[in-house]
């Protein structure tokens, strides 16, 4: 029965955005829960060199910091812990998500005039009042407008993002904070009804 569920698998057809095509191994016959095994972290290729990292799902300093797994589910939940808050007044940490970025990305837009916040953050929004120990959870459905909706200690924020496009992946900005990465069912504090923990693509087939 194996050998069969992987022929078919194979016979399946694989996505068009590039992304990591050849780590797509996942069994259509398996009816074990595959997030419960699966390790989200930081992409600090993607993410800003003026970041530094405590460890894989940690980031501290300014810039933008992407996961390593595009966002492929209709509806898909992540949270953010805030360590550490804005050190300037009136500075805003984003959440959202972000196109794949590279280091060449921010040494282009490092020579130039933009503002760092304004670094690939068209998909994100800004969360006013933020504290430490506050969770932020990140809610994205591709089906419906707004396309991502903010929560904060489970509670829904102003903060939202309508629309965005292309093959995208979680996402912060910080401006001088820090912040933790949660994605597992059981670090999540306030998961939504009808939304569905971060999983990676090979795992949707």
């Amino acid at each position: 029965m194996g050998q069969c569920c992987s022929f078919f698998a194979r016979l399946l057809p694989r996505g068009d955005d590039g992304f990591d095509e050849s780590t797509n191994h996942g069994g259509i016959c398996s009816s074990e829960p595959t997030h419960a095994v699966q390790s989200h972290s930081i992409n600090r290729a993607m993410s800003a060199p003026s970041l530094s990292f405590t460890a894989d799902d940690q980031a501290k300093g300014c810039g933008l910091a992407l996961i390593d797994c595009p966002v492929e589910q209709d509806r898909a939940y992540w949270e953010w812990h805030i360590d550490e808050t804005a050190s300037q007044q009136g500075s805003l940490i984003m959440f959202g998500v972000s196109n794949k970025r590279n280091q060449k990305f921010y040494e282009i837009l490092g020579e130039s005039s933009i503002p760092a916040e304004k670094h690939g953050t068209k998909f994100l929004a800004g969360v006013e009042g933020l504290k430490e120990g506050d969770v932020v959870g990140v809610a994205v459905q591709q089906s419906q407008v707004p396309m991502i909706r903010i929560f904060v200690n489970g509670e829904e924020s102003s903060a939202s993002v309508s629309k965005f496009r292309g093959s995208c992946f979680p996402a912060v900005y910080l401006p001088d904070a820090g912040v933790t990465f949660l994605y597992r069912e059981d670090q999540l504090r306030s998961r939504p009804a009808g939304w569905d923990p971060l999983i990676a693509e090979r795992s949707l087939v």
